[in-house]
């Protein structure tokens, strides 16, 4: 039975957050079986493994002393902030201008305005950046990726009805990583989570930081180098590279991360590596992602 994931303070590797952060302690580092492929496989049917998380989640729902970690969670991404400068402006970041080209597209001149906001949001992608933790340099180093949004329809398990997720399919070519993000409203009542967040790896063979030991929860911010709010909720480690999130339940907890969701544009998304390393996943929302959230929480009757 999977444990919830505790979250580690910040280290002291030469990454000093702005505000005083206790010790932490990595996490043992796991093995991991050879693969012939180039890239090992993602877990793909984990029904009964998902159960036993959910099941977790419901026994540790009501352990206020670890119920949501959101000092710790801040205090690591600031541990890894605090020193990682400003990027500068780069070209090849441009968005291409989406809008004109879709109303062309659909209507006529005197329609453009309207096809324009009824338009399907572009499969444009959005920026990911990544940032690893690096003993031998205090900036630490940066890697810049993709993420695509959209929304999709799944089932949440036999007997009941099909759901609106939201999805994210991110890529970091340089360091050989992938990550499916995806968000979906709960309707088994038996979970005390109002919505889940599965988070799902998928690394080389050879990673240099053998894999992904942890990822405590994610937070909502303005922009890139803002700092980031935690979301109110509890994560599972289910198997290697799968993660599952449930957000609180509490009716003021679940307004507050509504409200982060719809309304921040960046995801942050601490990660520690079995090697004891820690890095942090900032992800845009863009046009593509505030418009699958748009959709997905109209649906939800949120």
């Amino acid at each position: 039975m999977p444990a919830p994931a505790s979250v580690p303070p910040a280290a002291a590797v030469g990454w000093q957050p702005p505000a005083p952060a206790a010790t932490w302690q990595a996490p043992p580092v796991e093995s991991y079986e050879d693969e012939d492929d180039d890239y090992a496989r993602s877990p793909r049917a984990y029904g009964r493994i998902v159960k036993i998380a959910v099941l977790v989640l419901v026994i540790l729902g009501l352990a206020s002393a670890v119920y949501w970690q959101r000092d710790s969670i801040a205090s690591m991404v600031a541990g890894l902030r605090s020193a990682t400068p400003a990027p500068k402006p780069r070209d090849v970041t441009t968005q291409p201008a989406g809008r004109p080209k879709i109303a062309d597209r659909i209507g006529a001149e005197g329609d453009r305005s309207q096809s324009a906001a009824n338009a399907p949001a572009a499969a444009v992608a959005q920026k990911v950046v990544l940032y690893d933790e690096d003993a031998n340099d205090p900036q630490g180093k940066r890697y810049v990726g993709s993420a695509l949004w959209r929304t999709e329809t799944v089932s949440p398990g036999p007997g009941m009805a099909p759901e609106l997720a939201i999805r994210a399919d991110v890529e970091i070519p340089e360091r050989r990583l992938r990550m499916t993000w995806s968000l979906r409203r709960n309707t088994d009542k038996a979970l005390p989570a109002s919505h889940t967040i599965e988070i799902m790896f998928t690394i080389p063979a050879d990673f240099a930081e053998g894999g992904i030991g942890n990822v405590p929860g994610v937070l909502m911010k303005q922009n890139e180098q803002a700092r980031g709010v935690p979301l109110a909720g509890l994560a599972v480690k289910v198997t290697n590279g799968y993660f599952l999130i449930g957000l609180s339940a509490v009716d003021i907890d679940v307004q507050r991360n509504v409200q982060l969701l719809k309304e921040r544009d960046w995801f942050d998304i601490p990660v520690v590596y079995t090697s004891g390393k820690r890095a942090i996943l900032a992800i845009e929302k863009g046009t593509p992602g505030s418009r699958a959230f748009e959709e997905a929480f109209r649906a939800w009757g949120q």
